[in-house]
């Protein structure tokens, strides 16, 4: 997006330094609080009357963010060439991480006949509690269009419940047109799944990183007169900085800098209904840790394994609006908020599982662990990647930068480490700080949010089987809460109401 700009060129030392800084500690021996409690990290500010981060938000952006981007050959240690980067994942919101290559190059993902997914094992006798889970090999590995999709049980579960909410779909497709061909049957639910997919990626979740405002205004129309008293429209998106000359690119602006804004909002642990327990306690720990490298697999959320038994996803506990949210028994503080967009990351990610980020020496001087850190990780690759400053994307746009008491004014950092950050602030961080300096870590900020939604609203305009280029007028045909709108919790509505789970 901004190749005219230099590189910025902190030493990796000193990104050590701000990747250890922004790891949060253990206070007090707790690693988070009850669900009930008055936690200052959780963001729970309100839009349209709900929650405008709940917790499913988190993995939902990693679930687009795998359905637009997937390189299975880069590596810190591989590829440092943004330039010979090769996306291996069409950057369409077209759920390949779902479909695969379809039922007929990929039938095991399917039941006989190729209309439904397979599912998994239920793990509990309790609808709301039983999963399923994904379908799996015997080694416990997931049959999924994405691997990915199982390296933690929420994004594993909500994989699940897109597979699910085909599979409703197909039901009534079948129903409305019971004499079509299979075939013909799988495309038009394919379709219904894809747009009201895209519908939730720019309608619902979009806005709530960036503003309604923001999304109005990039979703721009063109009118145009088709005789004298009929008029049409076509979609007109006003992209400023994403462009491209054929075809819809990856920029690593938004995949290794402001779209990487979700790492910061990931919980340091989850309750995922109110049967779900961690077996043996552990001190300190009242939901489910995120990750652990120690422990039975009762003591994290780590994945590429099968689902344990009662841990089913509540949806109630993720998402607002579900079906009996009402219910008396729940407890207080649902759903469970994200965390705020700072540059904070939650302690757990300090230390990833060998099974999602293996020891490597990826910076002279330091022991291999060190890779082992998300924000490690994110900074060192964004310098080998070759990304501009924050502050330079910022003047590139139009904007006054934050200047180095916003950026490190409360910084545990040493003098020397910020003089060798001041105006070359790593883009990832930029973003993280300019969210919780300028909207209290609500949602992203001017250069972060205009990054994301320009190159969401990009991918949507430039996918010509996309809703916004085939029926540009087109609105949602499935049930919402809300007249003509469709958001995460009515996907999980329609999947709750098909199997009878109320």
């Amino acid at each position: 997006m901004f190749r005219e700009l230099p590189s910025h060129d902190v030493p990796d030392d000193v990104l050590v330094a701000l990747a250890e800084s922004m790891i949060q500690p253990v206070t007090g021996g707790h690693l988070d609080l009850p669900i009930d409690s008055d936690d200052r990290g959780e963001n729970t500010a309100v839009r349209h009357g709900e929650l405008r981060a709940p917790a499913a938000y988190t993995f939902f952006g990693q679930f687009v963010d795998h359905d637009i981007t997937f390189d299975p050959v880069s590596s810190l240690t591989r590829q440092n060439d943004p330039e010979a980067l090769v996306n291996f994942r069409t950057p369409r919101f077209d759920l390949d991480n779902v479909y695969g290559r379809g039922p007929a190059d990929q039938p095991y993902l399917y039941e006989p006949g190729g209309l439904h997914f397979t599912l998994g094992e239920e793990v509990s006798g309790d609808a709301r509690y039983a999963g399923p889970d994904l379908p799996r090999v015997a080694s416990g590995r997931a049959l999924i269009g994405d691997p990915r999709n199982d390296e933690n049980l929420v994004i594993a579960q909500l994989q699940c419940l897109v597979l699910r909410f085909h599979n409703a779909v197909v039901d009534q497709v079948s129903a409305e047109h019971p004499t079509w061909s299979r075939g013909d049957r799988f495309r038009l639910a394919q379709q219904v799944v894809r747009w009201h997919y895209q519908w939730v990626v720019v309608r619902d979740f979009l806005p709530r990183l960036v503003g309604d405002d923001v999304v109005d205004s990039l979703l721009g129309e063109s009118s145009y007169l088709t005789s004298p008293s009929a008029s049409g429209s076509t979609a007109r998106p006003d992209l400023r900085f994403y462009r491209w000359r054929e075809n819809p690119y990856m920029p690593v602006e938004f995949s290794v800098a402001a779209y990487r804004y979700g790492h910061s909002t990931v919980r340091p642990s989850y309750a995922l209904n109110d049967a779900s327990v961690v077996d043996p306690p552990i001190p300190g720990v009242s939901r489910i840790p995120t990750f652990s490298g120690e422990g039975g697999p009762h003591q994290s959320l780590n994945g590429f394994r099968p689902l344990e038994k009662e841990w089913g996803l509540d949806w109630r506990f993720f998402l607002p609006g579900i079906r009996g949210a009402q219910d008396t028994s729940l407890p207080a503080g649902l759903p469970q908020p994200s965390f705020r967009i700072d540059t904070q990351l939650a302690h757990p990610l300090g230390r990833l599982p060998e099974s999602t980020a293996e020891a490597q020496a990826i910076v002279s001087g330091f022991p291999p662990d060190v890779a082992r850190s998300l924000a490690t990780l994110n900074l060192v690759r964004g310098k080998r990647m070759g990304l501009p400053a924050g502050e330079d994307v910022a003047r590139r746009m139009g904007l006054e930068p934050l200047g180095r008491e916003q950026l490190y004014g409360d910084s545990t950092l040493t003098s020397a480490q910020v003089d060798a950050l001041v105006d070359r602030t790593p883009l990832w961080f930029y973003c993280l700080k300019e969210a919780d300096v300028l909207t209290g870590g609500t949602q992203l900020g001017p250069v972060g949010g205009r990054i994301v939604a320009e190159v969401l609203v990009g991918l949507l305009a430039g996918d010509p089987t996309s809703y916004l280029n085939v029926e540009p007028t087109w609105t949602p045909t499935l049930p919402g809460r809300r007249s003509g709108q469709f958001t995460l919790s009515d996907l999980a509505n329609v999947v709750l109401d098909a199997e009878g789970i109320a």
